[in-house]
């Protein structure tokens, strides 16, 4: 076979896998742009803080946490399978669109770092 045919024969096999990644190249620049700010923030800021680095000392940081982790959680307080009274009464403030609002919010920030204060 001859060098052109092949070269062109392998372009015309490549074109739908090529296609296929530059229509899915959309979809997950969306999935790694910023979560929008969750409307029920000011719930969880006070103590956890808007960025998840509690100033509060026994309070734990949020910023970083994985998603699934911090959605598990904040549905085990509103279920009562998990107990806090602080926790458990604003948790029952919160809708399962408003969890994964939260989780997403606070997973995509950049969490705590040691000896920065941040």
């Amino acid at each position: 076979m001859n060098t052109p045919l092949l070269v062109l024969m392998s372009c015309l096999l490549l074109l739908p896998a090529l296609a296929a990644a530059q229509a899915a190249a959309p979809a997950s620049a969306q999935a790694t742009a910023a979560p929008a700010r969750p409307s029920k923030l000011g719930l969880c800021s006070a103590c956890h803080g808007v960025d998840g680095t509690s100033r509060t000392p026994g309070t734990p940081h949020l910023g970083g946490q994985d998603r699934v982790y911090l959605e598990r959680a904040l549905s085990d307080y509103r279920s009562g399978k998990r107990q806090h009274v602080p926790m458990t009464s604003l948790a029952n403030a919160l809708q399962p669109k408003d969890i994964e609002a939260l989780a997403a919010w606070y997973a995509a920030q950049p969490g705590f770092k040691r000896g920065t204060g941040r």
